[in-house]
């Protein structure tokens, strides 16, 4: 079957979307950021979105290029893997935001600002790529 572009286009939008928010916010220093609970919780919500985005557009090139219906973001990103979705480098460096997306959804409590934030701030220009790798297979 064929990719629905209609399908996977927005999910790239909000990716490209949130990662704007997010690299202004990040234009200020960790210590503003945290001492800014509100601008802290927006990084959050963004990489929530970021996360369920990449792993639903993921979900749905699995099920019409493979046949393969996935539940649970863990598993999209093992299928991704094992079809060779996308390079191997970044399909590991974009697994830790989403057990990251994970922590935020069911532990909240557990996130320390600062591991979140050295971690977004290394990892953002992955977002970029991985839409980068998606549209490529869209021609």
């Amino acid at each position: 079957m064929e990719i629905d572009r209609k399908r996977l286009i927005p999910y790239l939008d909000e990716i490209v979307s949130e990662s704007i928010d997010m690299e202004m916010l990040l234009q200020k220093t960790d210590a503003e950021i945290i001492g800014n609970p509100h601008q802290l919780k927006s990084l959050k919500y963004s990489t929530i979105v970021v996360a369920e985005a990449i792993a639903s557009a993921l979900q749905h090139i699995l099920a019409k290029r493979h046949n393969q219906v996935v539940d649970g973001y863990m598993a999209v990103f093992r299928k991704a893997k094992e079809y060779h979705l996308l390079p191997n480098d970044l399909t590991g460096r974009l697994l830790p935001f989403l057990r990251f997306r994970n922590m935020l959804v069911h532990q909240y409590w557990r996130v320390e600002d600062q591991v979140f934030l050295t971690n977004l701030r290394n990892g953002i220009k992955d977002f970029r790529q991985f839409v980068m790798a998606i549209s490529g297979m869209l021609g």
